[in-house]
């Protein structure tokens, strides 16, 4: 009898075991999956080129072309100069039909390293790829686009990087603002993107990336394990930083604010406010979500362009919202498509101050 008990005391302890190494193995797996980058501030000259080259925008491209090259001397940093030769020069060349030029730059860009989120076929991006498709060496530079791409991919990971506020104390609990980037983006678009004086001096930002790579610095949200991985990082954060939970907002624009929607009307993130830049595909109809999140106090500020093609959308969803209860700041930009308005940070700090403020 003794030696029965035993023998069942010790299968126990040995399924309990077995559960427990699987248990680790899976949490070990899964924090694997995010990564706090070491933060790093925003270079001051091409934060001011960047504004004047998109003062500049499509009315002069050689302008535009030669601020470039100047800055291609300048600056070395491989974000920056990515910047510079795919989203600027080699966009701008093919706006003069200067093909030879754009090709030329791209392939020295890629002799450096980058490489860049491209689409072949009916649905080309950039569009003025189907103008080097003749160009000799069209098909080696594709090739070798797609090999630095997957070789990227082996190691890449969902991740995060923290900016703390101007006069940052530890003692002190701060908001925080977690910032996901839309479709295709990365964190340092994110960084220009969101220069605010309030979210300087009164937050800690948390900016994340997606782990899928699509070019250099071009990285998308995995479409399964997304939702999961942003909130491992918020658990991350807050067992790391001070700060306080009951003001938490989620933001970001296009596929960014979606995301930002669903993990707040789901409350998997206990956000106390949404900031959503011309946001896509809401298709979070589910009225329950609505009236619990109303009930919880949830508020929303939605920015879009009137000429945005997902404007119908925005405005269903600004219509539910109040349908539902939920206080909101709906703004339409006039003339404005799928992006960011003109001084947007005066709207960025105005829709925090909304969300922000106590109700009377």
């Amino acid at each position: 009898m003794e030696n029965v008990f035993k023998k069942n005391h010790m299968k126990t302890l040995q399924t309990i075991l077995f559960l427990a190494i699987i248990l680790l193995n899976i949490n070990l797996s899964y924090s694997q999956k995010i990564k706090e980058l070491t933060y790093e501030p925003l270079d001051n000259e091409f934060i001011d080129l960047k504004r004047t080259l998109a003062e500049i925008g499509r009315t002069d491209d050689q302008r535009s072309i030669d601020l470039c090259l100047i800055g291609l001397d300048k600056f070395k940093d491989m974000s920056v100069r990515n910047n510079l030769i795919y989203w600027n020069l080699s966009f701008h060349y093919a706006s003069l039909e200067q093909y030879d030029k754009c090709f030329e730059i791209l392939k020295q860009g890629q002799k450096e390293g980058l490489f860049y989120y491209t689409r072949t076929g009916s649905r080309a991006f950039p569009s003025y790829l189907v103008e080097l498709e003749n160009l000799e060496g069209y098909e080696a530079f594709i090739e070798q686009n797609t090999a630095l791409r997957e070789e990227a991919s082996k190691t890449t990971e969902t991740e995060y990087m923290i900016q703390l506020p101007d006069d940052y104390n530890e003692n002190t609990k701060y908001p925080l603002i977690i910032i996901m980037h839309g479709g295709i983006g990365d964190i340092r678009s994110m960084q220009y993107n969101y220069i605010s004086k309030k979210l300087n001096s009164d937050f800690i930002v948390a900016y994340f990336q997606g782990s899928n790579i699509s070019g250099s610095f071009s990285r998308r949200f995995a479409r399964e394990d997304w939702q999961g991985e942003i909130k491992q990082g918020y658990k991350q954060i807050i067992s790391k930083y001070p700060v306080d939970t009951s003001n938490i907002i989620l933001a970001g624009p296009s596929a960014g604010a979606y995301r930002s929607l669903v993990l707040g009307l789901n409350n998997e993130i206990p956000a106390m406010g949404l900031l959503l830049s011309f946001t896509v595909n809401p298709r979070v109809w589910d009225s329950t979500l609505y009236i619990k999140s109303a009930e919880r106090g949830l508020k929303v500020a939605l920015l879009c362009g009137e000429n945005d093609w997902a404007i119908q959308q925005q405005k269903k969803l600004g219509y539910w919202l109040d349908k539902y209860g939920i206080k909101n700041r709906f703004v339409v930009f006039p003339e404005e498509g799928h992006g960011f308005p003109e001084n947007w940070p005066y709207y960025l700090d105005t829709s925090l101050e909304f969300i922000l403020m106590e109700d009377l």
